[in-house]
């Protein structure tokens, strides 16, 4: 009775892919600068992929060169995966990137996801941020380079753990130690730093610092990582994305294209409201950093306010 119900109210399922076209076509016209279109296999829908002009541009003109990617189910009445791009704001806000609806998360719906997204993003080479699994290993590396991949250190952090409870430590204070060693070896500011970190490690168990050795730690420590991460270390970025998107993942897929697209205008109504707030040319967020990072600072040196637009 429930799904009747819902067909009544919603449509029958199979008929909703044959909407998506024309909403990809409502999204081009509504928004200049967008990429929205559907793929199909033979006459049956394969997957979709859409980014708004508004996004695009705010990213390439205002955002840290960064994005955090991911996929998550669809609980609705279609199968498949939402995958997601996101970057950060100018005043560290999440900032919607672009999206696709896809089968799987595969090597083959990854790579096509991430190939659109460094098209429609022009000459920029973006951090990519991930939690390293195997279909993004593939992907990113095809897309954008090794050197562009940036592995959650959360992720890295949950397999060490695990690793080391095959070691025999199970303990939970053991455990919260080997995490704050591994935090150290993480976010180690310096070559120097990161090998007293590691020795550390190895004078406590030589098998864990062999496991980070072994574990590429130039694609997650801080120190080896040889492009700009601004401090971000984690995919807490693109998780909070998959919450925001929660509510419209169990929805009929026409739903969730016209719910995301009513989320992110009220979301860059917000935003501007709140820019319009600023004083000092930055926003709250960062302005609160900064007055928690003065006291540490030994000296402090005016500088000239400049335009990042060119990148």
């Amino acid at each position: 009775m429930r799904e009747y119900v819902r067909m009544l109210a919603l449509g029958r399922p199979k008929d909703h892919y044959k909407v998506l076209p024309w909403l990809c076509g409502v999204i081009l016209r509504a928004n200049p600068d967008s990429r929205a279109f559907v793929e199909l296999n033979g006459c049956w829908f394969k997957r979709m992929f859409a980014t708004l002009g508004a996004s695009l541009n705010g990213f390439i003109l205002g955002c840290r060169n960064i994005i955090f990617v991911d996929g998550t189910h669809l609980s609705g009445p279609h199968e498949g995966t939402l995958l997601g791009a996101v970057g950060l704001d100018a005043d560290n806000h999440l900032f919607d990137v672009a999206y696709a609806i896809v089968s799987s998360e595969n090597n083959d719906d990854w790579e096509w996801f991430l190939t659109n997204v460094r098209e429609c993003l022009g000459g920029l080479q973006p951090v990519v941020m991930s939690d390293r699994n195997n279909a993004l290993l593939y992907a990113v590396l095809k897309v954008f380079g090794v050197e562009c991949h940036s592995y959650c250190v959360r992720h890295i952090r949950e397999n060490f753990i695990k690793a080391t409870g095959k070691l025999g430590y199970r303990k939970d204070s053991t455990k919260d130690l080997l995490k704050e060693m591994l935090n150290r070896v993480a976010y180690a500011a310096s070559e120097a730093e990161y090998g007293l970190t590691v020795e550390e490690l190895r004078k406590f168990k030589r098998e864990l610092a062999v496991w980070v050795e072994r574990n590429e730690p130039e694609h997650w420590v801080q120190a080896k990582f040889r492009k700009e991460r601004w401090g971000r270390l984690n995919n807490n970025a693109i998780e909070s994305w998959n919450n925001w998107m929660h509510s419209l993942r169990s929805m009929p897929i026409p739903w969730l294209v016209m719910g995301h697209l009513q989320k992110v205008g009220l979301n860059f109504e917000k935003r501007k409201k709140g820019m319009q707030q600023w004083k000092n040319g930055f926003g709250a967020r960062i302005e609160r950093k900064l007055r928690e990072t003065l006291p540490l600072a030994r000296s402090v040196m005016e500088i000239t306010l400049f335009s990042c637009i060119k990148r």
